[in-house]
């Protein structure tokens, strides 16, 4: 055990609980990956206490909470286009029918509406822990937590308790469409379809899987960052959205 670096462990436990991701549960367009990419012990600590002076949300605001953070920078004009968020938004304006999308389109989604509070989209975190990589884990370096002495015994703690909670969020918000991305964690995607509809995804041409019931077009999709996927893979996954719901 590290001993100069801890965690809040009491604040630790509560993000665990209750923090989901960022923007408008009333949103029609909700994407859900597996975890935030995270930092070092101080970035981490530092993000995991602005949350906490932020009031603890369950979903927060994405620009205020970053710029709460020192990275406003990525919300301002002629800011550097993130990499997640560019695909997603790709996907968003598809779906919205928006026809010859240029980066300037992207950039002023990211900077007015992408996960903001009071917006069109919901960015939400199966996992609740920020980390620099699926199987990069520092929690048991810092923090005494039984639950996190490893990311199995993390995912056993709060995988069926998060499952069940956007599960029942997507029940009681009907939002549009919901686009889960991350092929490899295809079963959790499964399983949160499951407790909301028993429709049946479907495998597309553009290799993405698709569902609807009667509110809610489901996508289970690559992740934006995948090595080789084009813009026309997430046009794709927008149209095929729109046409669902047309």
């Amino acid at each position: 055990m590290n001993n100069q670096y801890f965690f809040n462990d009491e604040l630790l436990e509560r993000r665990v609980d209750a923090f989901y991701g960022y923007g408008n549960y009333q949103g029609n367009y909700w994407f859900v990956g597996m975890e935030e990419a995270g930092e070092d012990f101080n970035g981490i600590n530092s993000r995991i206490n602005i949350w906490s002076n932020r009031g603890e949300k369950e979903l927060d605001d994405v620009a205020e909470y970053h710029i709460d953070m020192g990275l406003g920078d990525i919300f301002q004009l002629g800011a550097a286009i993130q990499p997640t968020w560019n695909k997603l938004i790709r996907i968003v304006l598809n779906a919205k029918g928006k026809k010859n999308i240029a980066l300037e389109d992207i950039s002023k989604y990211q900077i007015n509406e992408l996960g903001r509070k009071d917006k069109e989209t919901c960015l939400l975190e199966l996992l609740p822990l920020p980390s620099q990589s699926l199987k990069h884990w520092i929690y048991n370096q810092h923090s005494s937590l039984c639950f996190l002495s490893n990311k199995d015994t993390y995912k056993k703690y709060c995988l069926e308790k998060r499952i069940n909670h956007i599960s029942q969020r997507v029940k009681e918000h009907q939002p549009k469409a919901v686009v889960f991305y991350g092929i490899g964690f295809e079963y959790f995607w499964r399983r949160i379809t499951e407790k909301i509809t028993d429709v049946k995804f479907s495998q597309t041409s553009e290799d993405f899987l698709i569902c609807r019931n009667s509110k809610t077009v489901f996508v289970i999709a690559k992740h934006p960052i995948a090595f080789g996927l084009k813009n026309e893979y997430f046009h794709n996954i927008g149209r095929a959205i729109a046409a669902n719901l047309a």
